[in-house]
């Protein structure tokens, strides 16, 4: 029996033994690097033309209102169509914005102006590719891989948070802003070739000829009508809304409080990037020994905002290193554990639509920083971590109460 059991015991990158998964993991990782250098070149650029901290408000309004608005019709596009031609294409319409970015810069030609419009491009493009890229996950690995391969593919987003920055701002500070783009370039059509090279067996849903409003409608009905399901999304609602906002507000306790400047700063978002990454080699690790996965995710969401709390009440940067830490490791555990679940159980003709609101929740962080920023200009920041912390607790609790949801394994 102990035999047996170690010959099906999966090892912590088992989802990258088989060809696609490998493929589409490696072209995740030049994804990410792409992703990371766009942003930040995009923020320097945009301050470098203008010199005004208003444009950098309106730099944030042309990348976040394309995703809000187009990635549930992103996700209902997704089950309508082939899931990895839509990536396909969304890969080569985002290289090819940023290769035109990078010609403007490098010729002197750029202005505020075509940065605001080509970063709006981009996020319009990537408002279409996160549903199709998450969507199309189950379709490259074994069902008994897939948590897995969910927690595999947060690595790159957790390390690209802590190496990509770093890369483009040494290369920026060297070779001026356009190396920035062309990183990012560069980084897409890498990322496109692997993409090129998956071989699916099985294509998805082609949809049910209903009208794109139609299932729409029908996706966010699901949802509603799914108790579990609800509950899950509304989880991650409240972790973008009032867990995750704590981020904006890391430069006033590395400065005003921790004394800490600039080093600071980095060393909390470090900490918050370092325990991510143990947090998904651990999922991706131990997984399939949870046995009561719905009560480890809730009390897990529930770790985090009692953690927020305690950092909010950090003297200095001795206890909220590792708090953030274990804040990043515990945010981790239970979202993939989230994720995991809505793939497994979703329909598969309902599997854009239904992880395209589960992604939109993501991309509701800049929301929540302007919430949390609003309570720190009223009272202070410290006050704006501690009350996120507490509706976040205080969410998971009231839905650790439900026994479906302490049942879900």
């Amino acid at each position: 029996m102990p035999a047996a059991a170690r010959a099906v015991r999966p090892s912590t990158f088992a989802a990258l033994k088989g060809r696609n998964y490998c493929l589409y993991w490696l072209g995740l990782v030049f994804y990410v690097l792409g992703h990371r250098a766009e942003y930040m070149t995009f923020a320097w650029m945009t301050w470098e033309v203008s010199r005004d901290p208003l444009s950098l408000g309106y730099l944030g309004l042309a990348q976040g209102v394309p995703l809000v608005l187009f990635q549930v019709f992103g996700g209902v596009l997704a089950d309508r169509i082939d899931r990895l031609r839509m990536l396909i294409v969304t890969q080569i319409l985002t290289a090819g914005t940023l290769t035109i970015a990078f010609a403007l810069t490098m010729s002197g030609l750029v202005r505020l102006e075509h940065l605001l419009v080509l970063a709006a491009l981009s996020n319009t493009f990537r408002a279409f590719d996160e549903p199709s890229r998450m969507a199309l996950v189950p379709q490259l690995v074994e069902r008994d891989r897939l948590a897995n391969a969910i927690a595999l593919g947060s690595i790159p987003w957790q390390a690209g948070r802590m190496i990509g920055p770093s890369i483009t701002g040494i290369l920026i500070a060297a070779f001026g802003g356009a190396i920035g783009f062309g990183l990012a370039a560069l980084a897409s059509y890498t990322a496109l070739a692997l993409y090129s090279r998956l071989r699916l067996r099985g294509t998805a849903s082609a949809g049910t000829g209903q009208r794109v409003l139609a299932q729409f409608v029908e996706g966010l009905s699901f949802v509603a009508h799914n108790f579990v399901f609800s509950c899950l999304i509304a989880l991650a609602l409240f972790n973008s809304l009032f867990a995750m906002s704590y981020l904006t507000l890391l430069p006033i306790f590395a400065d005003a409080y921790f004394h800490a400047g600039s080093t600071g700063y980095g060393l909390l978002n470090a900490a918050h990037g370092t325990g991510a990454l143990v947090g998904s080699l651990t999922v991706a690790t131990i997984a399939h020994l949870i046995l009561r996965k719905g009560t480890a995710l809730l009390v897990g969401a529930a770790c985090v905002g009692g953690l927020l709390i305690v950092f909010s009440f950090s003297p200095g940067m001795g206890l909220a290193l590792p708090v953030l830490v274990l804040v990043g490791f515990c945010n981790t555990f239970y979202l993939m554990q989230v994720s995991t679940f809505l793939q497994q159980k979703v329909p598969d003709h309902l599997r854009g639509r239904v992880m395209s609101l589960y992604s939109l929740c993501w991309n509701l962080l800049p929301l929540g920083g302007l919430l949390a920023g609003a309570l720190a200009a009223a009272v202070d920041a410290r006050f704006a971590v501690l009350f996120g912390g507490a509706m976040v607790a205080a969410n998971a609790l009231l839905l650790l109460a439900s026994r479906r949801l302490r049942a879900i394994s």
